[in-house]
């Protein structure tokens, strides 16, 4: 990409972007009833992504974890009513994409499914 003054602007990289935490972690209060009847509570944990690829890397050989294991493991941790599905999985992709990128400190992403405990074909 190039900026209206000629200089190229360099996209961030998968790893850049796991490790921008900006504000996060943060409990948010909603106020949707539906939501905080399908969620159990009205505070919402944002984790950060560094947070999804600490648990995924500690998953071991033989075992595996769902999304909503991940979410429910932080929701307590930061004792949050849920956290944040959305969010969860955006940067649960964005850790098994950043994994791609090195060629160190390589985490089994494999091993995390879809909340249904379905493969992710992502």
């Amino acid at each position: 990409m190039r900026s209206s003054l000629g200089d190229t602007m360099a996209r961030k990289t998968f790893n850049e972007k796991l490790k921008d935490s900006k504000d996060m972690p943060k409990i948010v209060v909603i106020e949707d009833e539906k939501s905080i009847e399908r969620y159990g509570g009205q505070n919402m944990l944002i984790a950060p992504p560094m947070f999804y690829n600490g648990i995924m890397a500690e998953i071991p050989y033989g075992m595996v974890i769902t999304a909503k294991d991940i979410r429910e493991f932080l929701a307590k941790r930061h004792h949050a009513d849920f956290t944040c599905p959305m969010t969860a999985g955006i940067f649960i992709n964005l850790a098994a994409h950043a994994n791609c990128e090195r060629d160190f400190d390589r985490i089994p992403f494999w091993r995390t499914l879809k909340t249904d405990g379905e493969l992710n074909p992502k």
